[in-house]
């Protein structure tokens, strides 16, 4: 094998965060299959690999035949047309480098930060090192610890597909690694799908609550399913279509502020475990010591601290404005799927808030400078200065609602409704009046 030759740009980098270029090599297959056949015969693992499963799964790696979509178990799932596949042997210098310069800015904060049973996990898998991992050998440890294994997908996927991969315990992820100097991305890579969410499964109650939500999507687009079926007119189909995409959106929140944004309290102390906060280290640290965002005690068993997440709104380009803690994990195993539709359905008939508010009834761990009070969004809507995007499709919303009359169905929607700070009359009329000359039909509104 021909000795790599380094450019001066790639060691000069390699300096800047600490790191010896020549790590930055990945093993040749044949090293890579030694070590895939000491990983397959485990079995002081939870899950234990059956021996003639072993022997076909290292037969297709030794093969060459690039990973898609582990076969560890007779469960697979249907990527649609998002199937992609880790050619190892394609990658180069710069994507390894890239992923060992996050890595290591990563777990100057993660040592920090995150909590014990994330940098627990993280020893488990071996995600620490210089080079990217192969999937074959990750999606052999994933299994054998968690029961869970990769899928690899092209591109961000559709909600539904993503998960109902989470139904089968699969875990879609990326195969292009972000430039190097990146530190957050809009859109998922190797950095934030392994080094941000793999460690995160063996944190049992989130793999749980993360394969809850993928049955809750199921159960939602099988409702849609039947509905269809039902359809008579594309009006009548359009209206299920969105009525089935406006409930995964709301899911989606549940699932944003718990396994992809989360903290959670440890002997006093705030820590961060989601894969989202994780896979950055400028979020890592700023999700904990920043003095800009909000922080909030939720309890995920308590209906009224789960609809407060489904009917908060936000931003996937920027840090987060509100942080939701946890006080310890367990409270999580309360998500199961029935109460995910439930409460995703219940979201839809309600008004919204912004991420950065504050409304009555939180448990406030700090208040941030980016707070706003809840009605700030309706004020800065009609002076035309709204902060962000996020606060003007509530407000909208919101207003639109009020002006055809709320749809309460249940004591609980009431006493969501009852605590929220009244809308001042003159704004509902302003509102009103602006609406009818045309102003605000163009703007989303969830």
């Amino acid at each position: 094998m021909s000795k790599t030759i380094h450019s001066p740009d790639s060691r000069q980098i390699a300096e800047q965060y600490g790191i010896d270029l020549d790590s930055v090599t990945p093993l040749p297959h044949e090293h890579r299959l030694e070590k895939l056949s000491r990983v397959l015969s485990q079995t002081d693992v939870p899950f234990p690999i059956d021996p003639s499963v072993a022997d076909d799964y290292f037969k297709l790696a030794q093969s060459g035949t690039p990973f898609g979509i582990g076969s560890l178990t007779e469960k697979t799932v249907n990527l649609a047309g998002f199937t992609n596949q880790q050619h190892y042997d394609a990658l180069t210098l710069q994507d390894h480098l890239s992923w060992a310069c996050l890595v290591a800015e990563q777990q100057q904060q993660k040592q920090e930060y995150a909590c014990r049973e994330y940098l627990e996990g993280e020893q488990k898998f071996e995600i620490r090192g210089t080079t990217i991992p192969d999937y074959y050998i990750l999606n052999a440890r994933i299994y054998q610890q968690t029961g869970w294994q990769l899928a690899t997908v092209s591109e961000i996927i559709p909600a539904h597909v993503f998960f109902h991969c989470h139904s089968q315990r699969f875990f879609p992820v990326t195969t292009f690694m972000r430039p190097l100097g990146t530190d957050y991305l809009e859109e998922p890579d190797i950095g934030h799908d392994i080094a941000g969410h793999v460690a995160t499964f063996t944190i049992p109650q989130v793999a749980q609550v993360m394969n809850n939500h993928g049955v809750a999507n199921d159960i939602i687009h099988l409702e849609k399913q039947a509905k269809l079926q039902q359809a008579t007119t594309p009006e009548e189909r359009k209206k299920i279509e969105d009525d089935a995409t406006e409930l995964l959106l709301y899911a989606g929140r549940l699932y944003w502020f718990t396994v992809e944004f989360g903290l959670v309290l440890q002997d006093g102390q705030l820590k961060s475990f989601g894969a989202g906060i994780l896979s950055s280290p400028g979020e890592t640290r700023s999700s904990v010591d920043s003095q800009e965002p909000n922080r909030i005690i939720i309890d995920p068993a308590d209906d009224k601290d789960l609809l407060r997440l489904a009917t908060t709104d936000y931003l996937i380009s920027e840090f987060q404005k509100t942080y939701f803690v946890l006080k310890d994990f367990n409270s999580l195993t309360s998500l199961t799927p029935e109460r995910i539709v439930n409460v995703v359905e219940t979201a839809r008939r309600l008004p919204h808030h912004t991420w950065r508010e504050i409304v009555p009834g939180d448990q406030v761990f700090n208040v941030g400078r980016a707070m706003t009070g809840p009605n700030e969004k309706y004020l800065q809507l009609l002076a035309g200065e709204p902060k962000d995007e996020c606060l003007q499709r509530a407000a909208i919303r919101n207003l639109k609602m009020y002006q055809s009359g709320l749809e309460i169905r249940t004591d609980r929607e009431q006493t969501f409704v009852d605590a929220m700070v009244p809308i001042p009359e003159w704004v509902q009329t302003e509102f009103n009046n602006r609406t009818k000359n045309g102003e605000f039909h163009d703007f989303p509104t969830r």
